[in-house]
């Protein structure tokens, strides 16, 4: 039997208010949608896990200001923090998937070009304001794929492996 993936979504960092509310900081792997997502995993700082539901959730700048159920005091939001927010990927379904790549989904998968040769392995992923890099190991360098559709045309992230058709010289530069 397999183990569902975890992915880490971010960090409670403080509370917010007299009722419970607590602001989240989302780490590389967050995605909005998860919010919803009944069953997601609060890990204390001890290590200790248990589920909880959002009841409440909006934006504040980078952060989310989220309202736990059952988490109704400040004292009880004050144990909250420091705790990490985590889902199991065997909770999402397709309403509430990640609408891009995200790096706990693409670290680790191979790189090839259309005829098969293998570029590297994808070790990173920058994300940026106007389009994310994949950051490749080749043999002992580092390569900044930008993924954008003109240069990453594949990605099988059952099988990690993503293909690329790079326009002349990009494979030549170096991080």
């Amino acid at each position: 039997m397999m183990t569902a993936e975890i992915v880490l979504l971010g960090k409670i960092v403080k509370t917010v208010g007299l009722k419970g509310e607590v602001k989240l900081l989302p780490g590389p792997d967050f995605w909005p949608g998860t919010l919803g997502v009944d069953g997601l995993g609060l890990v204390s700082p001890k290590g200790v896990r248990r589920q909880v539901r959002i009841d409440r959730k909006r934006p504040k700048g980078n952060t989310f200001v989220i309202k736990l159920s059952g988490v109704d005091t400040i004292d009880e939001a004050e144990h909250c923090v420091g705790s990490t927010l985590e889902v199991s990927m065997d909770q999402i379904d397709e309403a509430s998937a990640p609408d891009r790549l995200l790096p706990f989904q693409v670290i680790g998968a191979e790189v090839r070009l259309p005829d098969g040769e293998v570029v590297g392995t994808v070790t990173d992923m920058l994300l940026g304001p106007g389009q994310d890099c994949l950051i490749v190991e080749r043999d002992a360098e580092q390569l900044i794929i930008p993924n954008v559709p003109e240069v990453v045309v594949n990605v099988d992230i059952e099988k990690k492996i993503i293909e690329i058709d790079p326009p002349e010289g990009l494979l030549d530069l170096r991080w």
